[in-house]
């Protein structure tokens, strides 16, 4: 039998994705490209904004018209915030995130299979990069977010000797990049064992690979991280801080865990250890309450800082969120506006950022060849990669180049 799989969302998502993918094709399922037929077609989506959440319903309706006999199972946040009317005569198979583990047997019994399926367990990726979930779950509550209940409102970390003895597999199997993943990473904990520890941990391992961190929390571990990001080059020089907005008031109604100025105070101390860093972050535009003057400290945060990348999202209002209802809502219009004078701002500094890299030595991990021969990968810091005269069998390797351009936002040697 045949099964495609679309991962929505962030990189927790995606891991959980590849596992699975991983699962089916352990019982002997082929997967088929995106476009192609497929017996079994899941659909793991995300739920963090109500753009993400419409784009996995636009995907099942477009799946059910176009493959009306393929058995399609929804699975992910969505499945946590979507009403049930919506759904109806698109899904065959509700597979809510507690059940994730158990996906594989659910269809499998949906389908009248009798094979044996094996238990949930790590299965290896198929991809180039691997990905290590070691958390779920986010006790934090933040006042947008509908993360806590799709995904539960208590941290769950798994115990350190497991994340170990999969690190070591992918190891053995030749991944040269790993990327520690979680719904919030930085919630850790094992035995006093923390996030920081975990990496130490991982870095003693005989290899020479690299490791690359998913979002980290602000006001959290960032400090411990920046430290061994110093120590250890095999720590990928990137992070990934959501901030959300650079206005204390607004992050008080968002019932962030931090001020602004803790956050100023981080970044200049980033910068000084680690001129090259790549530091990224999330900016919600127009969020309840949020004034002119709020949005332009917003703005101003993002001028201050060199960020390597900056998503930005309008304020959208999700249900199970403490922030539908609040007082002065901002009208979808500004919302958008704000957002794009944010994005204007960030393409700016992705640019600026990109420009320090040419002429200077990179180190891209090789994930495809583009019909061009050239290898096709990402920087340590995360900047897209373009190798012009790479040989052809470097799949999954770490390739040192000099880019002497930039080219469409992709750094080329050519």
């Amino acid at each position: 039998m045949t099964f495609f799989l679309r991962s929505f969302g962030c990189r927790l998502n995606q891991a959980e994705g590849s596992q699975v993918e991983a699962a089916f094709e352990g019982v002997g399922f082929r997967r088929v490209p995106s476009g192609g037929t497929a017996d079994v077609i899941i659909i793991n989506s995300c739920a963090v904004t109500q753009k993400a959440e419409a784009e996995c319903m636009k995907l099942l309706r477009r799946t059910r018209a176009t493959q009306p006999e393929a058995c399609i199972v929804l699975t992910g946040c969505a499945t946590e915030t979507c009403k049930a009317d919506a759904l109806c005569g698109l899904v065959d198979v509700f597979v809510p995130q507690s059940e994730k583990d158990n996906l594989l047997a659910i269809v499998m019994r949906r389908l009248g299979q009798e094979t044996a399926v094996p238990p949930p367990a790590f299965r290896m990726p198929r991809t180039q990069r691997a990905a290590i979930k070691v958390q779920d779950g986010c006790p934090f509550g933040c006042a947008y977010c509908v993360v806590p209940a799709a995904r539960g409102n208590v941290s769950r970390s798994r115990p350190l000797a497991d994340c170990l003895a999969e690190a070591r597999a992918l190891i053995d199997s030749g991944f040269q990049e790993i990327v520690v993943t979680g719904c919030n990473t930085a919630c850790y904990q094992d035995e006093g064992n923390n996030l920081v520890d975990l990496l130490r941990a991982l870095l003693r391992l005989p290899w020479a690979g690299r490791i690359r961190l998913g979002s980290i929390e602000p006001g959290t571990v960032e400090r411990g991280l920046l430290a061994l990001m110093k120590d250890e080059p095999r720590i990928c020089p990137f992070l990934h801080l959501p901030v959300q907005s650079g206005d204390d008031t607004i992050l008080r109604l968002m019932r962030r865990r931090y001020m602004i100025g803790r956050v100023r105070q981080f970044l200049d101390v980033a910068y000084t250890l680690l001129p090259g860093i790549a530091i990224g972050t999330d900016l919600i535009a127009g969020f309840p309450g949020e004034t002119e003057d709020a949005f332009a400290n917003t703005l101003a945060l993002a001028g201050d800082y060199p960020f390597a990348n900056i998503h930005v999202f309008p304020y959208s209002e999700r249900p199970h969120t403490a922030a539908v209802g609040l007082p002065g809502p901002v009208a979808p219009k500004t919302r958008e506006q704000r957002a794009r004078a944010l994005l204007r701002l960030a393409e700016g500094k992705r640019a600026d950022y990109m420009t320090r890299f040419v002429g200077r030595p990179v180190t891209v991990l090789v994930e495809r060849y583009d019909p061009h021969g050239r290898a096709i990968g990402w920087s340590a810091e995360y900047l897209p990669c373009a190798v012009a005269g790479a040989p052809s069998n470097l799949r999954r390797t770490l390739l040192t180049f000099t880019p002497a351009a930039i080219k469409s936002d992709v750094l080329v040697n050519a």
